[in-house]
Order: C-alpha cells, then structure tokens, then sequence
C-alpha cells in the first residue's frame, strides 16, 4: 500500500508542486553538479529524473540517461527536452531504480538529485547505481541526508512518520545506505542556505 500511495504522488500533484517547491535551491543545485568532472563523450545516469530539473545543467556533450517511475513526470520531461533542443543527447525511460536494465559499469556519471529521500528503497536503489556505475566514476548525491549519530530523532521521527508514507523521508542516513558499497565520500557542499540539504561527491573504487 505504501508504495502505491507513493507511485500516486508521483502521478498527481507532485509534478506541479515540485518545480515550484525546487526552484528557491536551484543555484544550490547548479553548484552541486559543478563538482563533477564531466568529459566529452561520459554517458551519465539520472535515477530519479522526473521532469528533468537538472538537466539544463549538464554539458551538451555528454549522454544521460534519466528514469523515472511517474509517467505524468516523464512526459513533461520529453515535452521540455523537446522545446530547449535536447532530446538528441538525453534518454528518458520509465524504469524502477531498484532494477536497473543495464549492465555492470555503464555509466561515468550518476547524479542523484533528492532522489535517495523519495526512493521506496534507497539502499536497493543505491546499490544499482554502484552496480552500473564504472570504476573511477563519480555520483553526486544531492539530499536532504544525515550522517551517522546527525538525525534529531525527537523531532524528524514523528515527522518521518507521515512524510515517508507518501512521499518523502527525512531522517535516512547517508552513511547507511553506501555501506558496503566499494564508494567514498570525496567531497560535501551545502545544497541550500541552512545546510538542511547538501551535495555529496561520490567516487566509485
């Protein structure tokens, strides 16, 4: 049932409320990606794409493939690829990121944007995304995430007990999820002007 509500949110008034919701942290965001060092030629993933938020950030010579669960938010993406001129470079499929349909060390790039904290499972998710992501490649997290022993559980659980339900998560653990995972964290930025969000430079060993 749980994810079927959230599949729902997705589907209905997620796709209008986000982009308004998301444009205060854009810079942030903006900034975020800087901290990727794209070449001519990287095929990056985007898990998690929706409408393509960030999309317009990224170089003109790479190749991204984004998914996406919410049908409503990848059509909006194909319509807005298609007005600025960029569905040449990207691919945007309907996929589950907890099943990712490519192979093992595809992808340069993975840029997950407030993605980890809307995922069903994000310690699934995030193991595909190690899973296809190439040696020596790097994956921006940019999320609302904490480090181990950070979560103020007096205040975040109860309010994770309802936001979780049907959209979002706010007590998830960065440090929780990659473990395991052949990754270290190689650099943090804050992601909005309190520090509440931050970007993770990720590098795959």
């Amino acid at each position: 049932m749980k994810n079927v509500v959230k599949l729902l949110s997705f589907n209905t008034f997620i796709p209008v409320f986000y982009p308004a919701l998301m444009l205060p942290i854009k810079p942030w965001r903006t900034k975020a990606i800087k901290m990727l060092d794209f070449h001519t030629g990287d095929r990056v993933i985007v898990p998690g794409v929706g409408t393509g938020h960030d999309l317009s950030d990224l170089p003109k010579d790479v190749r991204i493939d984004g998914v996406d669960i919410s049908d409503v938010m990848l059509g909006i993406g194909k319509l807005k690829l298609k007005l600025f001129g960029m569905d040449k470079s990207v691919t945007l499929n309907k996929m589950d990121a907890e099943k990712l349909s490519f192979d093992d060390n595809t992808f340069d790039k993975a840029i997950l944007s407030l993605f980890l904290t809307v995922v069903f499972d994000a310690k699934k998710a995030f193991a595909e995304i190690a899973r296809v992501v190439k040696p020596g490649g790097q994956i921006l997290v940019f999320d609302h995430l904490f480090r181990t022993g950070n979560v103020p559980t007096i205040l975040a659980k109860p309010l994770d007990a309802v936001l979780s339900y049907s959209f979002s998560s706010v007590t998830r653990v960065l440090d929780d999820i990659i473990e395991g995972h052949p990754v270290t964290v190689e650099k943090t930025v804050k992601g909005d002007p309190v520090g509440f969000i931050k970007g993770y430079l990720l590098v795959k060993h």
